[in-house]
């Protein structure tokens, strides 16, 4: 069972690196392209648009496909669109290519879930799903901190390339760890039993949560490469801050794990008012190296938490149908980035204010958790005490 979810999580490792891997290159990968950096932004915001129009409609659509033989097909989907990426000599082929993956994006969670759900029992789902979810810390937090510093040494293709492989390598091991027959813990979920949780109120709360924390974190986070230049840092210091973002993103991470089924509400509270904090002290104490530094750490320590905190509470809002989980928090997640990223890259192009609409989105989220993270959940903790 640990082999399988360690998959799963690679996965899930692999796919939002490359999701991610155009942020920390956006400058050499739109000079090569002949655009400039919101044309290069693209990259990302196309790829979260697709995910967004498509996570709920798509899961739903192969719901009643084998997971593992839907994991298969993605997996080499985003070989494919990896490597079209890499080999682009246009802004217009990338971009396609990048809809490719979107498109495979919108269904693997979907898919990685519902193999991690059946392999495990029912009152260990919230650990599987944070396991699983890790992948997704790790990549925000090492993933792309690794690809920029790649890219950076050598080429903004080669890291594109080294993804592809990976996928088609975690295709196999995939292929080899995952027994074909799965065990039936519940009814195959339908398309119509995934649209109705994804409607809840529950499902609903947390997604609006999510949005606004994750289209806060964006804003800034997608231009973070241009920002800091704009400071004065040089590439590889940029690199090196980077990286301790990361390494704070995996501190992150193990700190919140062993907790994340026992008061996940206090701790996505906790999460956020960090998010807040650190964007505030980001945005205005740029002249200051060490502050820049000191806010950045902060940041990769909140966000590391963050991904793993908002799965577990999708899968709690929808506990009889666990499935529509992944799609909500796919399409949550990619709304965010969608309007993150496309408001930070317009506001670069005009004004030199783009920490400011970060920063008050993060407000307005802390202010929307304390009031709308659903109340079921400090209850449910009781229960199990």
């Amino acid at each position: 069972m640990r082999v399988i979810l360690l998959a799963l999580s690679t996965a899930i490792f692999v796919t939002i690196s490359y999701e991610a891997m155009p942020i920390g290159l956006l400058t050499e990968i739109a000079a090569q392209l002949h655009t400039d950096t919101a044309g290069g932004g693209l990259l990302v915001s196309s790829y979260a648009l697709v995910v967004v129009i498509g996570s709920i409609p798509l899961s739903a659509a192969v719901a009643r496909y084998d997971a593992r033989a839907v994991l298969l097909a993605m997996l080499v989907v985003f070989a494919l669109s990896s490597a079209l990426v890499a080999a682009s000599t246009t802004l217009a082929l990338a971009v396609a290519a990048r809809l490719l993956g979107g498109a495979a994006h919108a269904i693997i969670f979907t898919a990685v879930f519902r193999i991690a759900l059946a392999v495990v029992a029912r009152e260990r789902r919230g650990r599987a799903a944070g396991t699983v979810a890790a992948g997704n810390a790790v990549a925000l937090s090492l993933g792309l901190p690794a690809a920029t510093a790649l890219g950076a040494a050598t080429s903004w293709r080669l890291p594109f390339g080294v993804a592809a492989v990976a996928f088609v390598l975690i295709a196999a091991v995939t292929a080899l760890v995952v027994p074909v027959r799965l065990p039936a813990t519940e009814p195959d979920p339908s398309a119509t039993m995934i649209l109705a949780a994804v409607r809840r109120p529950s499902m609903l709360r947390v997604g609006i949560t999510v949005v606004l924390t994750t289209g806060a974190h964006f804003a800034t986070y997608t231009y973070i490469q241009p920002i800091l230049v704009e400071i004065g840092l040089s590439a590889a210091q940029i690199s090196l801050i980077l990286l301790g973002y990361g390494a704070a993103g995996v501190v992150g991470l193990l700190v919140v794990t062993p907790w994340v089924d026992r008061c996940p509400r206090a701790l996505i509270l906790v999460t956020m008012a960090l998010l807040c904090a650190s964007l505030v002290a980001l945005w205005w104490s740029r002249p200051h190296l060490s502050a820049t530094v000191a806010s950045v750490l902060v940041w990769g320590l909140a966000l590391g938490a963050f991904p793993v905190l908002a799965q577990v509470m999708a899968l709690r809002a929808s506990p009889d149908t666990p499935s529509a989980a992944a799609p909500m928090s796919g399409t949550t997640f990619n709304i965010g980035i969608t309007f993150g990223s496309a408001a930070g890259g317009l506001l670069l192009t005009t004004t030199t204010s783009t920490g400011l609409v970060a920063t008050s989105t993060a407000a307005v989220a802390v202010v929307l958790a304390l009031s709308a993270v659903p109340r079921w959940l400090p209850a449910d903790a009781r229960r199990r005490r």
